[in-house]
């Protein structure tokens, strides 16, 4: 969507040191009702999509919410970019009344030590209880902070004061953006971006565990190639190969060995007017490059991976379509076989009830998914809406991390969960952790499937997606369910080269012929504790031939419809000649480009069961 920013007036109520923009006194020819007018219809004819009131300071305008309303008429979405120290209840309902849809609120001197850098005492308050009553009026909500030098000290509290909005008014901040200026009225406040990368490196991390999501400004540095992990911050980017280079930026000798050359712009030509390049890493790994890549528009992604079908097939419902919904895409882990775009933002509250009630509608089943969905203030709500407009049960899959806290638990299941199928990758904390890249949550996730099993009306399936790392555990993981979650079912998946997000590597992917004899044991030793283990007809389980145990069962399955794997998967000359081709996916492409098909053992005749 594209998006222009209309000043509204220049004078602020605050004086941030970094501030490019804030003037001491008024423009009179720019701050006219219909001066603003005029440049609010001309960015709306040029074919903006969306409207952002800027300034200075725009609810210094006593006639905001009049702009506002000129603006919504064009029919556009109408944004605000705001320090939120001028707002209360009052204000902010006018205000979302006459239209607008989402506001950038500036949290940089969010915390009262940044007092300092606002230059206005009190400020951190007065913007705190603003953003509360934006949220409590129903606006959608971003925040922005500056990593500069007066806010190094303070960037590590943010995460946890955004996430406490969301307690203190039950929604949540969508994004918070992080931005690092290149040019200051005071160059002192400036911070090299090998000082940034590492601040916004442990700004992460702290957003990660509070289930914040943290993205880079889209117009700001640096670029990946400055931290030392990229790939740990790949979520942070959103970067379109083809992208348009920028007039203000200027790529370096060693871009042209990085394989993101075509979608960065390289660096601000200000910055390096004021300082050396720092040390760069080019991207030369391609499952790196994969991760920091968009298809399309964020918009356009987040239209495309918001609502995937699916389906699923019992003897007792037969098929049932069903719909997985992202709630959102952040996580707070970050396993590399992961396929979702863990970088989007989320799609927003409209969107996303608009996609449950369509589900239900259309006679499908709900699934509420993500990224993780319990980092969702709204995820409750969203439960409710999903089992009053469905006749089916409601879905949640979730890694339970957040569900350690037993009243978050009865929350969902009271609001209407009665199936939860929940990511569990390892029988240990070595294992698990490792595989999630999230020291500390395997704990947790224990935690979250004990109060999960605790309630009986729930239907408890817990996920072990096989891969190079934890084939060897398998059999451990079974006894370890077995003793922990008696009434759990378990669904075995193989690690999906799916989609251009999933490194295609051996060292991830391992041939079925390596997986299939620990496969059999782990089924030997779920049959003799009296554990279900199965998913094997699943898009994430196995070629039909290849399963380890009586092929009755998917004897009798229905036939997949034609195309409805998306073109994922293919069949081979030998799945030609197996019996059980239409019940079966197939070959994933990604699979057989790795591995071949040489494995396939077409079933010609299956016996009765």
């Amino acid at each position: 969507m594209r998006s222009e920013r209309v000043f509204t007036n220049l004078t602020c109520n605050q004086n941030c040191t970094t501030c490019t923009d804030r003037r001491a006194v008024e423009v009179p020819a720019l701050v006219r009702p219909a001066a603003v007018r005029a440049r609010l219809d001309a960015a709306a004819k040029g074919g903006a999509k969306e409207l952002v009131l800027t300034g200075g300071e725009p609810l210094l305008r006593r006639d905001l919410e009049e702009l506002v309303a000129h603006a919504r008429s064009l029919g556009v979405e109408v944004g605000l970019e705001t320090n939120a120290t001028l707002l209360d209840e009052a204000r902010a309902a006018r205000l979302r009344d006459a239209g607008l849809t989402r506001a950038r609120v500036n949290l940089s001197g969010l915390c009262a030590a940044d007092d300092a850098h606002t230059r206005d005492p009190g400020g951190a308050a007065r913007t705190a209880a603003g953003l509360v009553a934006l949220l409590d009026a129903g606006v959608a909500v971003d925040g922005e902070a500056l990593v500069v030098r007066s806010t190094l000290a303070t960037l590590g509290a943010l995460p946890a004061r955004v996430a406490g909005f969301a307690r203190a008014s039950g929604a949540a901040v969508s994004t918070l953006f992080v931005r690092v200026p290149v040019s200051s009225p005071d160059p002192s406040e400036l911070v090299a971006y090998d000082v940034a990368a590492g601040a916004i490196a442990a700004l992460d991390e702290a957003a990660r565990k509070e289930g914040v999501s943290l993205k880079l400004a889209p117009d700001s540095g640096p670029p990946p190639c400055v931290f030392a992990h990229p790939s740990r911050v790949a979520h942070l980017y959103s970067m379109t190969p083809g992208a348009r280079p920028r007039d203000d930026h200027r790529h370096l000798p060693d871009c042209e060995r990085c394989q993101l050359r075509d979608r960065c712009s390289g660096f601000a030509s200000a910055y390096l007017a004021r300082r050396r390049a720092p040390e760069l890493r080019p991207i030369t790994e391609d499952r790196v490059r994969r991760r920091l890549s968009l298809i399309a528009t964020v918009d356009q992604q987040i239209a495309r991976e918001l609502v995937q079908p699916s389906r699923f097939e019992r003897a007792d419902t037969g098929v049932v379509d069903e719909r997985l919904i992202r709630i959102n895409f952040h996580c707070n882990q970050a396993c590399r076989f992961c396929f979702v775009s863990t970088h989007l933002p989320p799609a927003g509250d409209a969107l996303v009830r608009r996609a449950i009630v369509e589900a239900g509608e259309a006679g499908a089943r709900v699934v509420l998914t993500g990224g993780e969905p319990t980092l969702n203030a709204r995820l409750v709500e969203y439960v409710a809406l999903a089992r009053r407009v469905s006749r089916h049960p409601v879905g949640l899959q979730t890694n339970a991390v957040r569900l350690a806290d037993p009243g978050l638990t009865r929350a969902v299941v009271e609001a209407g969960i009665a199936d939860a199928f929940v990511s569990l990758h390892g029988s240990t904390a070595e294992i698990s952790d490792a595989i999630t890249e999230a020291p500390g949550t395997f704990d947790k996730t224990v935690v979250g499937l004990d109060n999960l099993h605790s309630h009986r009306e729930v239907q408890l399936t817990l996920n072990f997606v096989m891969h190079q790392r934890n084939l060897d555990d398998l059999v451990p993981y079974v006894r370890f369910v077995a003793a922990r979650w008696p009434r759990a079912t378990v669904t075995l998946s193989f690690v999906a080269p799916s989609s251009d997000v999933v490194p295609r590597s051996r060292d991830l992917v391992p041939r079925y012929s390596d997986a299939l004899p620990r496969v059999a044991r782990a089924l030997d030793e779920a049959s003799r504790l009296g554990v279900v283990l199965g998913g094997f007809e699943s898009m994430c389980g196995l070629p039909l031939c290849l399963v380890p145990t009586s092929l009755a069962a998917y004897a009798a399955l229905s036939e997949i419809p034609e195309g409805y794997d998306g073109g994922e998967f293919v069949r081979t000359t030998a799945c030609e000649r197996c019996s059980l081709a239409g019940k079966c996916y197939g070959l994933r492409r990604g699979y057989l480009a790795l591995h071949g098909d040489g494995e396939l053992r077409p079933v010609e005749r299956v016996a009765a069961g």
